[in-house]
């Protein structure tokens, strides 16, 4: 029989592992999202020698050129004991070998748009549509 200390060690185990399974339904659904055609212009892709792509319209989701971004989409749990966070979203530390930016800042380009550029968003919806399944998993279901 477990005491109080081993039941609530139980629960934050439990709680933790929930949090996880949460993330790997938010993640996969967030690359599901950068996958695909899109039905913006024809552009080169940058750093090859012909290979083209489809670029996103305004308001869809960004198109892959070089699948970067979806390659650096990484999740992570903080916390322990009563409070247990978890996080979705791209590394601090990716640099796009092809331009040398911070791929941290195109992908919040693309998700909230710039001056010059309508928002192409792609991990909000891909959360929200991802929600439903969330919370199954949060609730252990």
């Amino acid at each position: 029989m477990l005491g109080a200390d081993g039941a609530i060690k139980k629960m934050q185990d439990d709680s933790f592992e929930r949090m996880a399974k949460a993330l790997i339904i938010a993640r996969d659904e967030t690359v599901t999202t950068l996958s695909g055609t899109r039905s913006g212009r024809t552009y080169k892709v940058p750093g090859t020698k012909g290979a083209y792509y489809k670029a996103s319209s305004p308001g869809e989701a960004p198109a892959s050129a070089t699948g970067e971004l979806r390659q650096h989409v990484s999740t992570s749990i903080e916390g322990n004991g009563n409070k247990i966070i978890g996080n979705i979203g791209i590394l601090e530390d990716a640099i796009n070998e092809v331009t040398k930016e911070s791929i941290g800042d195109y992908a919040k380009c693309l998700e909230y748009g710039t001056k010059n550029m309508a928002a192409r968003p792609w991990l909000k919806p891909s959360c929200e549509k991802a929600t439903p399944e969330i919370l199954k998993a949060l609730r252990g279901q």
